[in-house]
């Protein structure tokens, strides 16, 4: 993919448009102030737009595919038969916007305020909708294809239009939702077919999901109970088998040989890094014993670091330096900030299940149990 090297100013991009230019592939326009204009028909293929504003402004055809809008303001803008496949729109203000015909497969709209957004004839396949404010939202052959409804279910004030499209990976991936059967039949799914479809994703879903997801055992320091419960709970809610010290661990066995058994049975081990964790000396031991069976089992990858704070590229490194080194050459997960933000957590418990979802080489999950 090019790099982004063209950048432009809301004037200059307005210019070139009156001029005749369409083709503004890749270009990098943060922020700028596109508020009431016109651009209908213009390319911005995988363009750089973060928190740039197009408030009331007529898009319509405009190509947004791989673009980055992540706060972007697009209040009131009219998207309709837009490509937006594969855009990104993390916190964007999408309030009333008019997606008629749009194609957002594949859109990451986390976090986005959509309310009062018209869908109409949309088509949302593989869409993101963590975290995005729904209400009022307006839906009408409206195409769900493989997609997390549970956003939408959680909702009173949908107003529906006309009849939608709901496809059965979408109810395998939302079924959990007591407000889903509600949801489809307001999209007009004969309530016979609701019942149907929701009681064979219950059926089926759970075997399939231990299949495609990885168990997980929580390693975490006793000052971070709170956060690993709420994490356990999260993971649990998604049908991940995890081991919770306080809640799945053996009565009767020892503590040391219970320990040692489930990191050898998980695929994976959820390092909590903070200062209250890794400092404690039971966590250390954990991560010791998830290397050595790394190593015993020829280089895979068992080890899965998720952090609170800074401290582990820190002060821990003083004190380990060299766990620290082989913890640190690892993409760590990032929930700093995610204690009193519960947006924040769902995004990066979102994060944390796409890469519990693909099995990793070595020990085939449920071994030993």
């Amino acid at each position: 993919m090019p790099r982004l090297t063209e950048r432009l100013t809301a004037s200059e991009i307005v210019a070139a448009y009156q001029a005749g230019r369409r083709d503004f592939h890749f270009v990098r326009a943060d922020h700028a102030d596109l508020a009431g204009t016109n651009l209908r028909g213009a390319l911005f293929y995988y363009a750089s737009l973060r928190g740039a504003n197009f408030t009331n402004a007529s898009l319509t055809h405009v190509q947004f595919k791989g673009a980055d809008l992540t706060e972007a303001v697009l209040r009131g803008s009219w998207l309709n038969a837009t490509d937006l496949i594969g855009a990104i729109f993390h916190n964007a203000d999408m309030g009333g916007i008019d997606l008629t015909g749009a194609a957002l497969a594949r859109a990451d709209c986390t976090g986005a305020d959509m309310r009062r957004a018209y869908f109409g004839g949309a088509s949302l396949q593989q869409a993101s909708f963590a975290g995005a404010r729904l209400d009022h939202a307006w839906l009408g052959s409206t195409h769900f294809d493989d997609v997390d409804v549970r956003p939408f279910c959680d909702l009173s004030t949908l107003v529906h239009v006309g009849p939608s499209y709901i496809d059965s990976r979408t109810v395998m991936r939302s079924y959990t939702h007591p407000g889903l059967k509600r949801f489809m039949v307001d999209c007009g799914v004969p309530q016979v077919f609701t019942d149907y479809m929701i009681d064979c994703a219950q059926a089926l879903d759970l075997p399939l999901l231990r299949r495609m997801m990885q168990t997980t055992f929580i390693s975490y320091g006793g000052p971070d109970e709170t956060f690993a419960r709420r994490l356990y709970d999260a993971l649990r809610s998604h049908n991940v088998v995890v081991f919770f010290f306080p809640e799945t661990a053996t009565m009767g066995e020892r503590i040391n040989s219970e320990i040692f058994r489930r990191i050898q049975e998980h695929d994976r081990v959820l390092l909590v890094c903070s200062r209250n964790s890794l400092d404690r000396a039971g966590v250390v031991n954990e991560i010791q014993e998830t290397l050595d069976r790394e190593a015993r089992d020829g280089g895979a990858t068992y080890l899965l670091p998720i952090t609170l704070d800074d401290y582990v590229s820190t002060g821990w490194k003083k004190k380990q330096p060299e766990l620290a080194e082989r913890v640190c050459r690892r993409i760590i997960g990032d929930f700093r900030g995610t204690k009193r933000n519960q947006q924040n957590f769902e995004r990066a418990v979102a994060r944390l299940l796409d890469a519990l979802k693909v099995k990793r080489p070595g020990r085939p999950a449920g071994t030993g149990r």
